[in-house]
């Protein structure tokens, strides 16, 4: 027969609390709403500003990819070319609404996206050393790559000039730099 107190005893030495500065999740969330500043498409004429996502590393910082990649995002509205550059750090969500910890989402509403059949939380964009991924995030207009349906949770490497359609909204992904 087992002793209660010594099983109580083992459970309270075995339980442990999660600070935020020990969660890998809420601290780059943290970091990323620290230093977030509203950004968005912009037309092709502006000079392009690359926009660190989640946020730009500090020396040392072993959450995030040392160096990012640079992409471009192209899309068109109307007749309207637009862009917007991004340093890739971490995985980012393409979809609509806020971020919360754990999803990092790139808001696509103010282009027309909930129209266009674009889910709240459509497809992920996972950088690694040697390749970018498209996940879809279980969408329900899906999300094609060059026209090929991305399945849900799978990965599908991305490349220069890849075309991402989310339901109806289309981006054409440049590959300008990418980790050495």
């Amino acid at each position: 027969m087992s002793d209660p107190d010594s099983e109580q005893k083992r459970a309270h030495e075995e339980t442990f609390i999660l600070s935020s500065q020990d969660n890998p999740v809420a601290m780059i969330f943290n970091r990323f709403t620290a230093h977030y500043t509203p950004f968005g498409f912009h037309t092709v004429d502006e000079e392009v500003i690359y926009h660190a996502l989640p946020y730009r590393p500090e020396p040392g910082d072993t959450l995030l990819l040392a160096a990012p990649w640079r992409i471009l995002l192209e899309l068109y509205s109307g007749d309207h070319r637009m862009v917007l550059g991004l340093d890739l750090y971490n995985d980012i969500v393409l979809g609509r609404g806020e971020s919360r910890p754990g999803r990092i989402v790139l808001d696509l509403d103010p282009y027309g996206a909930k129209g266009l059949g674009v889910s709240r939380e459509h497809v992920m964009l996972r950088p690694a050393t040697n390749k970018l991924f498209a996940i879809d995030q279980g969408s329900t207009n899906g999300t094609l790559v060059n026209g090929v349906p991305s399945g849900r949770g799978l990965a599908t490497a991305l490349k220069d000039e890849d075309l991402l359609s989310l339901g109806n909204l289309v981006l054409m992904l440049h590959v300008v730099t990418r980790p050495e």
